[in-house]
């Protein structure tokens, strides 16, 4: 069954709104911004919050896809109001993104991440709250951070160290290097890269292929293998 066309038009309450595409057992969200950057601001990530609360609430999804469209999955929290804030409402930002992220890392639903293109900071670390991660060839990942003085507070320093170790972490923070979707097939980050031209295609056998799986079948597995507490 072929994956349907954008519907369900959502706006955050900053650029970057959302499409909602469904199917049985799965669910596919979509970012898109004008400008092609989909920033993770206040606004956006409210909006992404509730759209996932309702979404793992509902009994028989298996799968839960995130998409970036427009030349990124997404570039990260939204600059102009990082530099706004103060050390309070710095904190409250950080628990927005990480209480929406680890909602995501706990669900018994396969969290599918779908990059085609940018995909740094804030960005990553949604990326890192997912169980699988197809990367186009032309994708970009990395935290940026240190070229400003940041380091990110969603909790992807805690998922990259334990996906990629601390070592090529650590490494990543400090230099602020963007690696290519190879580097990162390498380094174990993702799992898939393909081309841009096959990336709608190897994201519908994804998603439906784990949408097929019987219904308990990947709850179970994430509850054995993975540790579920961490940020």
């Amino acid at each position: 069954m072929p994956l349907p066309g954008p519907s369900n038009r959502i706006s955050g309450l900053s650029a970057t709104t959302f499409t909602t595409d469904r199917g049985r057992g799965w669910v596919v969200i979509r970012l898109f911004a004008p400008d092609g950057l989909n920033k993770l601001g206040t606004g956006t990530l409210e909006t992404l919050r509730d759209k996932i609360r309702d979404l793992v609430s509902r009994s028989g999804l298996q799968c839960l896809a995130l998409v970036g469209e427009g030349g990124s999955f997404a570039a990260g929290a939204d600059l102009r109001e990082i530099f706004r804030l103060n050390p309070a409402s710095a904190r409250a930002f950080s628990d927005l993104g990480n209480s929406i992220f680890r909602s995501l890392a706990n669900s018994s639903a396969v969290v599918v991440a779908g990059i085609d293109g940018i995909c740094l900071g804030g960005g990553l670390d949604l990326a890192l709250s997912a169980d699988w991660r197809l990367a186009t060839d032309r994708s970009v990942l990395g935290h940026p951070g240190s070229d400003l003085g940041l380091i990110t507070g969603f909790g992807g320093t805690q998922r990259l160290s334990r996906l990629i170790g601390e070592r090529k972490t650590l490494a990543l923070l400090m230099s602020a290097e963007r690696i290519s979707a190879e580097q990162a097939y390498g380094y174990g980050l993702v799992q898939e890269v393909c081309g841009q031209d096959e990336f709608e295609t190897r994201l519908k056998e994804t998603v439906q292929r784990f949408a097929s799986f019987p219904g308990d079948h990947i709850a179970e597995m994430k509850r054995r293998f993975l540790d579920l507490g961490y940020p």
